[in-house]
């Protein structure tokens, strides 16, 4: 029997939420899929469970290897998929029953390689927020898909920030670039030899699901949520966020990981995409300042300025400071990125540090 899907389930310490998950995997409204479960190294009960699961039913794969990170369990995955399409689902989360079919009969009916959706924010069992594409169309193609679909996946420009500085409502709205709630083409990604870039521990799903879209020939847009991304403290992207130490690597990581895509694509399309994401890198700079600022009981004040300098010292980030326009507006916003710009980065860490003082919360 031909596979329409491969379903890739990375799941670490996952035990209170993989059975929903896999329940709502089992409970799709069409039947010829597989599930592959990649079991990270997990300490709690989740390989029993994964194991319970395959042995009730045979569509599912249980992969049990050492804790080496989300990128390389995906990557485990894919070495196995054998579908037409695949879909890469979180292990805590869980779908709609008809998401599977709906987004087959889409593909077929539009001729589509590839599918974004929308998705629900998860928690306290009950939807708090429901997030729809922001793109305005419904098919794009070749060149469209370079020049719409990518730079709102990839990152922000100097432009949105400017942008921003101005006022402008969501001039640094950025797409979920998660892998789950994008439906991508199986042969797609083994004719090209699609992987996740295994030395990023965050931003892994920017660079993959960008780099994927260099490829797609025809992506469909479909306003409508089939996803449930489930919120929860102990989650890896939580614990991150909490972490300014883990967030300067990697951003730093995610930086080569940027460069790395860019230089690919510019050779393969002959199209930079630079201008695209260089933003990010200005606003990543100014985020660590407000993150690096706060007090911390185990670095002192030059010892945690000493941290946010050496991202800036980076030859990548000097250069798209030095090639940064900042905007003169009444904005008070506008403080951080003169001094960035200016380089009195002392003085913007004295700055932000006082703003932490007055308890001033830096939000885009």
């Amino acid at each position: 029997m031909d596979l329409k899907y491969s379903v890739i389930i990375p799941a670490y310490n996952v035990a209170g939420y993989l059975e929903r998950c896999l329940d709502s995997v089992l409970a799709q409204t069409l039947k010829d899929y597989e599930v592959i479960v990649v079991d990270d190294g997990s300490t709690d009960d989740t390989p029993k469970i994964a194991d319970a699961y395959a042995k009730m039913d045979g569509r599912i794969t249980v992969i049990h290897k050492k804790n080496e990170g989300v990128s390389t369990a995906r990557n485990t995955g894919i070495e196995l998929a054998k579908g037409e399409y695949f879909l890469f689902f979180d292990g805590d989360d869980f779908v709609e029953p008809y998401c599977m079919e709906e987004l087959y009969t889409i593909a077929k009916e539009k001729k589509a390689d590839t599918i974004i959706y929308g998705y629900h924010r998860y928690e306290n069992d009950e939807i708090k927020e429901t997030c729809y594409p922001i793109f305005k169309k419904e098919i794009y193609e070749g060149e469209e898909i370079l020049s719409e679909i990518i730079p709102r996946f990839i990152g922000i420009s100097s432009e949105n920030i400017n942008a921003w500085l101005r006022g402008e409502n969501k001039a640094l709205y950025v797409e979920n670039s998660a892998l789950w709630r994008t439906m991508v083409s199986g042969d797609v990604i083994r004719e090209n030899h699609i992987k996740f870039n295994e030395k990023l521990k965050v931003g892994e799903d920017t660079i993959f699901t960008s780099e994927y879209l260099s490829y797609a020939k025809r992506c469909y847009v479909k306003q409508k949520c089939y996803y449930y991304l489930v919120t929860r403290e102990t989650s890896t992207i939580y614990v991150y966020e909490k972490n300014p130490f883990a967030k300067l690597n990697g951003k730093i990581k995610l930086l080569e990981g940027r460069n790395e895509l860019t230089k690919k694509i510019n050779i393969r399309r002959h199209i930079n995409i630079d201008k695209f994401w260089h933003g990010t890198v200005i606003m990543s700079s100014i985020e660590l300042a407000f993150l690096m600022a706060k007090k911390s009981g185990k670095y002192g004040f030059f010892e945690r300025y000493k941290l946010f300098h050496s991202y800036l010292e980076i030859k990548d980030v000097k250069n798209i400071i030095k090639n940064f326009k900042v905007e003169m507006t009444g904005n008070i916003k506008v403080i951080p990125f003169l001094l960035l710009k200016s380089r009195f980065y002392f003085i913007l860490f004295l700055f932000v540090t006082a703003l932490q003082l007055m308890h001033y919360e830096f939000k885009r």
